[in-house]
């Protein structure tokens, strides 16, 4: 019966597209569907086929080269006969699995992306977006069967990825629990492929997605996108919105002198290249509406917390490709004046007593529960503000943090967040390739890191020790076993370190490239700026470009200007001389 089902569909397939019955077609193939256990809230049953020993072969390649007539295709385009192409999904779906040979895999692969182009664009049918995801389902399951890179990560596949997410943020679309549940199936399936399989989506949908953080049915499914999108963000992931950053830039600007708002400006364009604009206004208005935010509604709360993790994690990507992204992004954060607020709601949300007994982690993995629990967000949140933005936690622990949580807080630091950290820290230093001739060492149990580097005849050695509640006490710095050189040049070494790392947000493999990346530049003859005693500036890297016209010592821009405003004066810091 089903082979009979089969072939008169084949022979219905055989007309010229234009001459096409579609009233003939869509009953048979939605009877050969359904009869091999289609559904639309099930999966597809494509065992039915193996065991009747149905070969669908016919079928599919009459599909596949109606899908390939151009002509056919430029028709549907602008009118599309939508019954049609579901019932084309339904039965591919399930005779995929079929096929063996990697030609007739691409033609259907590409044809998938016809199918969800036609079904998913201006419609707000659900049973049609359900199509296509039991498609994008299928195909997952069926690519194990082959080993060819553009097959098993194709670029029509990563186009039918891209259509359901946009149909996914779609705010016009009402999305079911059925819906959510199958797409977040689907991001599950994907495993180790997800990330790249669904870059283009997240970068695509980015701002979208940061809104559906704030739906119940649809913020697991965004933050596991836009945690694809900030593991794999580049610098030009982002198409920079000049709007947001001059309304940011406008309002900020205001009691600033001329070169505090030039270096404001490079900060916002560069972390509006990284951020998605949403997501910075987000972060804006969470500072300005501190005493608004309630409490008893988790909705926002989980929102504002999963936006947050998001922020830190494309922060510490942006670093990764140049320690002055995360300078950029850690001012934005700072001037944003979130943070205390993000402290605020996590410390109320979470018991932090809980922290030493679970994987902070686990909660935002892919492999965790289709929903969030807002006190283990909450400690996550924690764990990542301490170990991201250091400096800005300890201004806060010191200035801002009520009495009530600092005994708690700290020990949390210390038992919980310090001893992970270094270690998670003492991984990335094993892994770099960057050092060179330098030797770098490292203990979780003495909290000492010591890095070791010749340079011309000279053994230059530091010795980092991290205090068991880093970042809230300071790190010490000691050079001296350095040979060869005076003690007034170690100590200003070990006083960039300390400035990198007590007060730059930045981590111990930054500081000791910047350090290696100092000394190489002294040793070229090259004199520090004598504000930050550092030939390379802390913040942009860039190396003294301002010459005193009376005593010709060269300072760094920023730290010429940073002198003058809190000297209040426009004089040289050596000579004295007006500049």
């Amino acid at each position: 019966m089903v082979s009979s089902i089969e072939s008169l569909l084949c022979d219905t397939l055989t007309a010229p597209a234009n001459e096409l019955s579609f009233v003939k077609c869509i009953p048979l193939l939605r009877s050969l569907s359904l009869s091999m256990g289609y559904g639309i809230y099930t999966i597809p049953s494509w065992k039915n086929v193996a065991a009747l020993k149905l070969d669908p072969s016919g079928s599919i390649i009459k599909i596949l080269d109606l899908y390939g007539n151009p002509g056919w295709i430029a028709d549907q385009l602008t009118c599309p006969m939508q019954p049609f192409h579901a019932s084309v999904t339904m039965w591919l779906t399930v005779a995929l699995y079929t096929i063996k040979d990697e030609e007739t895999y691409r033609r259907l692969l590409a044809t998938f992306r016809l199918l969800g182009e036609f079904l998913l664009k201006n419609d707000d049918s659900v049973s049609n977006s359900i199509h296509i995801l039991n498609a994008a389902a299928s195909v997952q399951a069926a690519s194990i069967d082959f080993t060819n890179p553009a097959l098993v990560e194709s670029e029509d596949e990563k186009e039918v990825l891209l259509q359901l997410t946009r149909c996914f943020v779609d705010s016009h679309r009402s999305v079911s629990s059925a819906w959510a549940e199958k797409f977040s199936s689907l991001l599950r399936t994907k495993g180790k492929k997800f990330r790249s399989m669904f870059m283009e989506a997240a970068k695509s949908c980015s701002n979208e997605l940061v809104d559906c953080l704030f739906s119940p049915q649809k913020r697991w499914c965004a933050f596991q996108i836009l945690d694809a999108f900030a593991s794999g963000a580049d610098e030009d992931s982002l198409e920079t919105d000049d709007s947001i950053v001059q309304q940011q830039f406008a309002a900020w600007k205001i009691s600033m002198d001329d070169e505090e708002a030039v270096e404001l400006e490079e900060d916002l364009r560069t972390t509006a290249s990284w951020l998605p604009a949403k997501l910075m206004s987000l972060l804006k208005s969470i500072g300005e509406c501190a005493s608004s935010i309630e409490h008893e509604d988790k909705d926002p709360l989980l929102g504002n917390l999963l936006a947050w993790i998001t922020c830190l994690n494309i922060m510490d990507t942006a670093g990764s490709a140049d320690m002055r992204n995360r300078s950029a992004v850690g001012a934005f954060i700072k001037k944003t004046n979130a943070l205390g607020v993000i402290m605020e709601i996590a410390l109320s949300e979470t018991d932090l007593g809980t922290g030493d007994k679970e994987d902070i982690f686990a909660c935002t993995e892919l492999d965790a529960s289709a929903d969030f629990v807002t006190d283990e967000v909450a400690l996550l949140v924690l764990f990542r503000t301490v170990e991201a933005l250091p400096t800005l936690v300890k201004t806060w622990f010191n200035e801002d943090c009520p009495k009530y949580w600092q005994q708690k807080f700290s020990t949390f630091v210390e038992k919980r967040v310090a001893p992970a950290t270094l270690q998670r820290e003492l991984d990335r230093i094993k892994q770099a390739t960057c050092f060179d001739e330098m030797a770098v060492n490292g203990s979780c149990a003495s909290r000492e890191v010591v890095a070791t580097y010749h340079q011309d005849e000279c053994q230059l050695s530091v010795m980092i020790k991290i205090p068991p509640t880093f970042p809230l006490r300071n790190v010490e710095v000691d050079c001296q076993k350095t040979l060869g050189i005076p003690s007034n040049r170690w100590r200003r070494w070990a006083l960039q370190i300390m400035l990198m790392l007590n007060n730059q947000d930045g981590n111990v493999l930054e500081a000791l490239l910047l350090w290696k990346k100092n000394v190489d530049k002294e040793f070229d003859g090259v004199e520090p700026c004598p504000v930050c005693y550092s030939v390379l500036c802390l913040k942009t890297h860039a190396m003294p470009n301002l010459e005193c016209k009376t005593c010709n010592n060269r300072f760094h821009t920023t730290c010429l200007y940073k002198w003058f405003q809190s000297s209040g004066k426009s004089q040289c810091v050596l000579c004295q001389q007006p500049w």
